[in-house]
């Protein structure tokens, strides 16, 4: 937002709040089509093998949670490796190999330790070492003098044939829907508990990171369970007092989905604002040229208010209280 150039106004002369056009129309039109998405925007769901679990309470009951105790993660890379061939002076490139990037999931450690409690079940279903360590002798020095003395098993000797997670998705979300990444096969290449400080405060997290070996795509509309988890749980279903009229009926082109699902038009309550302000202003008359008596008259004996680069407002509080009481909407900022 900016106001006019007032280089060579009259000092009578109103200001008039207006829009970058180039950014309005690129950003704002066909309800928020080509706006950019938020990080923040995003769920994680994770499908779990109930049988690899020693207590299926942590999926049954607290998987909701673990979705939502996720702090961070990687949307999916990809690196192509393409060789070049000469035939005579002529260059071809050829693609030869296709492979996905490692995904860092980052969780918050929590106090119930459930996120803890997941990864001591995927190392102890892949892994015999954690329960064979609680065995009396399993790890003496003398344990590898003959075959006798091996009790117990380790490693990867536990038997699990079945992975542990049977998916992993990962929804990005914007305007009411969604596009789906679906992680096929993923395993854990490496989980780190990170380490402990006297000398910090910040929040804990537990870092994961995962390989999988195909990615599926899907898109849809989010509500009737999808994304998979999303506000079923701890979840604020509070209206927002915001509100928009019905998008334009020519508008066929709004969504990749082609749907009707978006219902709020942001832009409007855009325009109406500068509207309303500029209706505000041009009906007020200056005291003098350095005096306010309401509303927006000149830039001169003005100061600046923090968050709004380039824009100010008039000295006087009562000024500003008159501009926002004339709104007639909540802004939600």
């Amino acid at each position: 937002m900016a106001f006019t150039n007032t280089k060579n106004l009259h000092p009578d002369t109103h200001v008039t709040l207006r829009d970058q056009q180039h950014a309005a129309r690129m950003f704002n039109d066909q309800q928020f089509r080509l706006a950019p998405k938020f990080d923040f925007q995003f769920h994680v769901s994770f499908g779990i093998n109930t049988a690899a679990l020693k207590n299926a309470n942590i999926y049954t009951k607290y998987g909701n949670e673990i979705n939502m105790l996720v702090k961070g993660v990687d949307l999916p890379s990809y690196t192509i490796t393409v060789d070049t061939a000469h035939q005579y002076n002529r260059k071809k490139n050829i693609q030869t190999l296709s492979a996905l990037g490692e995904i860092t999931v980052k969780f918050h450690d929590d106090n119930m330790g459930l996120i803890n409690q997941l990864w001591q079940n995927y190392y102890s279903y892949y892994y015999a070492d954690p329960t064979s360590s609680q065995n009396q002798g399993a790890y003496n020095r003398n344990a590898t003098k003959s075959s006798s003395y091996i009790n117990t098993p380790f490693g990867l000797d536990n038997g699990s044939t079945n992975p542990f997670f049977t998916y992993i998705k990962i929804y990005q979300m914007a305007r009411h829907e969604f596009i789906g990444y679906t992680l096929v096969n993923p395993i854990i290449t490496s989980f780190t508990h990170n380490k402990l400080d006297y000398s910090s405060n910040k929040i804990r997290e537990l870092d994961m990171k995962i390989k999988c070996e195909a990615i599926s795509y899907n898109s849809g509309v989010v509500g009737n369970g999808l994304p998979e988890g999303f506000s079923a749980e701890h979840y604020d279903n509070t209206p927002s007092p915001l509100g928009g009229i019905n998008p334009d009926p020519s508008v066929v082109n709004n969504s990749i989905l082609q749907s009707d699902s978006v219902n709020a038009v942001a832009g409007e309550i855009l325009n109406n604002t500068v509207t309303t302000v500029n209706t505000y202003q041009n009906t007020q008359q200056p005291l003098n040229n350095t005096n306010f008596a309401s509303g927006i008259t000149n830039l001169s004996n003005v100061q600046s208010i923090g968050g709004l680069a380039g824009v100010v407002f008039p000295q006087a509080a009562s000024a500003v209280k008159s501009i926002t009481s004339a709104l007639p909407i909540n802004l939600g900022f």
